[in-house]
């Protein structure tokens, strides 16, 4: 991240640094990271990661790869592929998530508690039960 002092203030510039290619490999990306400061302290961003009002609950599946957040008005969650740096996808709910629990290794089991006092279980193709 490249910093600079004007008079008005200072400007800061995310996309100072080169990117990586993607077909690089995952060990290769880590030698680098021990070599490359640079490379180290760069910020990557998730493109949509937002709520319209607020999230209250934020998951990472156990494989790492990704993000399960719940929102509030509409209620809603929303999955993100770290690895694609976006949105996988979308699902409304009924009622606002008071806790969410990733079920699987990855985002196709969820248990949602809604504040209803509901129980949602979630599939990869939508919304399986709800207790």
């Amino acid at each position: 991240m490249d910093v600079q002092e004007r008079r008005s203030g200072k400007i800061y510039s995310l996309a100072s640094t080169n990117n990586v290619p993607e077909w690089l490999s995952e060990r290769s990306r880590r030698n680098l990271a021990k070599r490359d400061s640079q490379f180290r302290r760069r910020i990557t961003l998730l493109q949509d990661l937002e709520m319209p009002v607020a999230s209250t609950k934020v998951r990472q599946s156990p494989d790492g790869r990704f993000l399960i957040v719940g929102g509030t008005y509409s209620p809603r969650i929303r999955c993100y592929e770290l690895s694609e740096m976006s949105m996988k996808f979308e699902r409304y709910l009924d009622s606002e998530v008071v806790d969410l629990l990733i079920l699987g290794s990855d985002y196709g089991k969820l248990a949602i508690l809604g504040s209803d006092r509901t129980v949602m279980f979630h599939a990869p193709y939508g919304n399986h039960e709800k207790i």
